[in-house]
């Protein structure tokens, strides 16, 4: 059975459609074929639903021949696509683009697919840089870029210039905005606003109760405060990258914050967010936003997310969720117990590890393997000779590797196979020859905390304050994992 493949990530009028792709593959296909597709999927992963499900029935055996549109439609990433010729031949399976003459049974065929392959990388990666460079020159004018609205306001779209611009406007909650900010600084906590706020039946933009975080969101979101010189002045004091001059902040505009994340978890820098006077009229002012944040901070001042109450906090993690292995206190007969449990089971029930391990249990655990792992290291270094040329061993390595890579594809695919498990056998010959490397500069960097002085501060383990017993962890360990028996594996940085 043939495989028909076709990919569209976004729909434009200058792209193939997914019905034209597959009509012209069609062709090529005979009677008997199956189509795939995936719509609105980049092609610079293998993160696709249908390419995956193809992939799958290739190994199962069910495919004799893969057609595309062009090799751009089944991949942009030239590892990706390299590993999936290596898969098509080993099922005996062959590729045809349809629009592009190429023959993969041949060395020059190969050669010639790696190459369109490169250009095509080159294209995905050009055309990315050139979105974050306009998106970043949008942000630049204080336009709306899209994304939540803020609290306050819904998003309009309008022509500027000819051209279609989203812009923000006022809407029936601003007046809850406003006696939000006014409420908060006025000394009122942020638990009783929630509670006056849903007594009331009002709801949050997204129509769902208020809840102590939705509340903090609205407080720090800067988008309504007035732009003004006093908020200048706060912002470069701050720290922020500030786009405007000082004579645009005239009182008249609202203010836009961009690059505030990296990822769904994690906050970019103050130094990274940049701060644009927006086009939206603004519904506070910088008087009540300032003394807002003064609070905040004062309240919910800063703090590392290392919990003070254990030196594991953040590194344990459930082996069968993946969610982290957190504290949780009890108390029994007029004493307090502490546990570490799977929240992944407590919180969201979707794991089966029903693991109360006792903290103090868990710790001294993890200190006699830490203690173990420093013996074991010490005694491998002990076998060594002297540091001496693992920087040109793994250079000799290399080049070996770049002269068989050089010969890959003037023979046939059996010598191809043998250059290829040859290369491989270097490669991991170079691994261990880094790994023995990074043994080495580890204990020549870590001074102080050499191996016999982490097993130093191990033994005085106790006498340690918790940041500095963390400190000592950390450096060590990478991450521990928990199963369901209680077992633990630890995952070391040397």
């Amino acid at each position: 059975m043939v495989a028909i493949y076709a990919r569209q990530s976004i729909e434009r009028p200058d792209s193939v459609s997914i019905d034209a792709q597959m009509d012209q593959c069609r062709k090529f296909s005979g009677e008997d074929y199956k189509e795939y597709s995936d719509v609105g999927y980049s092609g610079k992963n293998t993160n696709r639903p249908q390419y995956e499900q193809m992939i799958e029935d290739i190994k199962s055996g069910k495919i004799t021949s893969v057609i595309s549109y062009r090799l751009d439609r089944i991949s942009r990433n030239i590892i990706d696509f390299a590993n999936l010729l290596e898969l098509l031949e080993k099922h005996h399976v062959t590729y045809l683009s349809a629009t592009e003459q190429f023959d993969t049974s041949t060395p020059i065929g190969r050669a010639m697919i790696y190459i369109v392959m490169v250009f095509a990388q080159l294209e995905r990666e050009t055309i990315a840089g050139r979105i974050a460079d306009n998106y970043k020159f949008r942000c630049t004018q204080g336009l709306f870029m899209g994304g939540n609205t803020p609290f306050g306001y819904d998003s309009e779209r309008i022509s500027l210039d000819g051209k279609k611009i989203s812009i923000l406007t006022p809407n029936e909650q601003a007046e809850t905005l406003q006696r939000t900010l006014k409420l908060f600084t006025s000394n009122h906590s942020i638990f009783s606003i929630c509670r006056t706020l849903n007594q009331e039946g009002i709801l949050t933009s997204k129509g769902s109760s208020w809840v102590n975080n939705s509340i903090k969101r609205v407080l720090r979101n800067i988008s309504p405060c007035c732009a003004d010189e006093n908020l200048y002045h706060y912002l470069i004091a701050k720290g922020y990258q500030v786009v405007n001059p000082l004579e645009d902040f005239d009182g008249k505009h609202g203010m836009c914050l961009f690059f505030k994340q990296k990822n769904r978890n994690q906050q970019t820098e103050v130094s990274q967010q940049i701060a644009v006077v927006g086009m939206h009229r603004p519904l506070i002012s910088s008087e009540q936003f300032i003394h807002a944040q003064s609070i905040l901070d004062k309240r919910n001042p800063v703090r590392s997310k290392r919990s003070s109450r254990t030196f594991l906090a953040g590194l344990v993690k459930c082996k069968e969720c993946g969610y982290s292995f957190g504290l949780k206190y009890t108390s029994k007969n007029g004493s307090d117990y502490c546990y570490y449990h799977c929240r992944g089971r407590e919180t969201r029930g979707i794991c089966q590890n029903s693991m109360y391990i006792p903290a103090q249990e868990l710790e001294s655990g993890i200190l006699k393997l830490c203690m173990k792992h420093l013996k074991n290291i010490r005694s491998y270094e002990s076998k060594k000779e002297k540091k001496a040329t693992y920087g040109d061993h793994i250079e000799s390595l290399r080049a070996q590797i770049q002269n068989l890579i050089s010969n890959v594809g003037k023979g046939n695919s059996v010598v191809d196979d043998l250059l290829t498990q040859k290369i491989t056998l270097l490669q991991s010959q170079i691994n261990e020859y880094a790994k023995n490397e990074r043994i080495h500069n580890y204990r020549q960097a870590l001074d102080s905390k050499t191996t016999d002085g982490l097993k130093q501060q191990l033994k005085n383990f106790d006498q340690l304050s918790m940041a500095q017993k963390a400190s000592v962890i950390r450096g060590m360990v990478k991450r521990i994992f928990v199963d369901m028996n209680g077992n633990l594996e630890i995952q070391y940085h040397f």
